[in-house]
């Protein structure tokens, strides 16, 4: 775990601590990577994972459940097929968010090397806040091919592994711009339905051919996470569906000689509209950004006007307190909270001048004109153990 202390400066605002990478997302990646042929990245593999208990199969699939967060899992379903095969738990990625942590499973680096750092993130090629899932211009116009390229810069994990290699993933984000780079020379199913998921694995998996990596990812209880929040009946009932299907699909897929390992992005916490900060109710602080918020609402990334750097982390932390923790951009980059390797070379210019690490169930957004109010119930992205933590499971079939 990396641990630092806030500057003296910002009274009330607490030590953070960061992903355990050495336990983490990471290693399950770098175990894949080099049971399926691929050189490595240098980050060690998973013990409880070793690369040769994967290399014997002849099918190796990840199956990644947005939003499914270790503590969630053992308390919504202790006893379900998923809970019964918890190999262990893992650190996930810093920001614990989508953005970050599926590019990272992706390409088997951690942000500080793939530079995706939120729903959120600055890219220097505009000067201007992304979406790097949606590959267009945060409240703007979508991003020319030519962006795409500087601002997607990893080569994709498929690219690397001496393996068939398969991506499957909702139909209507499979030919998009980002699932296009990262999915690399892998060939993309899509499906419309949570049984489409599951048969598209099927179909896979009983195909005749040479032994194959299959990425496999099921965003719904994402989804009903933010809407209704994470201890909802709809999304505890949602994730008992998931189990039902799961259970389905390994009785049809038995004898097909395959290793199922069955993780998670970030998990989540619910917050409240009295914990939710909207910057653009301070506009004398809010005038101080040269960028909007970036990063997500557990976790920003502060861009300040040139000559306004040191007031601007001042006048954060005073408004703040101890709803959160402001560190300085090259001192959270120094702290190794976007994890271990090779830094993108503009990782300075996204992270920014200032981060806002906020607590106990807290968040800050801000809204740009023409933006729709967005007020999710359960979020994720910042550093709490729930967000944190994911399950790995694994199943043989």
């Amino acid at each position: 775990m990396t641990c630092i202390t806030p500057p003296a400066i910002y009274i009330g605002a607490k030590a953070i601590t960061g992903p355990d990478y050495a336990h983490s997302a990471l290693g399950l990646m770098a175990s894949i990577e080099l049971a399926c042929g691929g050189p490595g990245t240098g980050m060690a593999p998973l013990l409880e994972l070793p690369p040769g208990a994967l290399a014997a199969k002849r099918s190796v699939v990840l199956l990644i459940i947005d939003g499914l967060g270790l503590d969630y899992l053992c308390q919504t379903s202790a006893d379900g097929p998923l809970a019964n095969n918890l190999l262990c738990g893992l650190g996930s990625v810093c920001p614990a968010t989508t953005s970050a942590a599926i590019s990272s499973f992706f390409t088997a680096v951690a942000p500080a090397s793939h530079g995706l750092l939120g729903w959120y993130t600055p890219f220097e090629g505009r000067d201007e806040v992304v979406l790097p899932l949606l590959a267009r211009v945060r409240n703007g116009p979508g991003l020319p091919a030519a962006d795409l390229a500087t601002l997607y810069r990893n080569p994709p994990l498929a690219s690397r592994l001496a393996r068939e290699c398969h991506v499957v993933t909702a139909r209507r984000t499979a030919s998009s711009a980002y699932s296009r780079f990262h999915a690399g020379p892998a060939q993309v199913h899509g499906y419309r339905s949570l049984s489409g998921l599951f048969g598209q694995l099927e179909h896979l998996l009983r195909a005749d051919g040479p032994p194959r990596y299959v990425h496999a990812y099921w965003s719904e209880l994402d989804h009903l996470a933010h809407e209704h929040g994470v201890s909802h009946p709809r999304t505890r009932e949602h994730l008992r569906q998931i189990e039902r299907q799961l259970a389905r699909f390994l009785r049809q897929i038995a004898g097909s000689d395959t290793l199922l390992l069955v993780t998670a992005d970030h998990g989540f916490i619910d917050t409240a509209p009295e914990r939710s900060l909207l910057l653009n109710d301070h506009p004398a602080l809010a005038q101080q950004l040269r960028l909007p918020l970036a990063g997500e609402s557990r976790l920003a990334f502060v861009h300040a006007k040139p000559d306004r750097r040191e007031t601007l982390g001042l006048d954060l932390a005073e408004l703040l307190g101890d709803r959160a923790t402001v560190l300085a951009g090259a001192q959270f980059i120094a702290a190794g909270f976007l994890g271990p390797g090779e830094h993108h070379p503009a990782l300075a210019q996204r992270v920014g001048d200032w981060v806002v690490a906020m607590a106990d169930g807290w968040t800050l957004r801000d809204r740009l004109l023409g933006e729709k109010p967005f007020m999710p119930v359960g979020v994720h992205g910042g550093l709490s153990e729930a967000e944190l933590n994911v399950p790995l499971m694994v199943f043989e079939a």
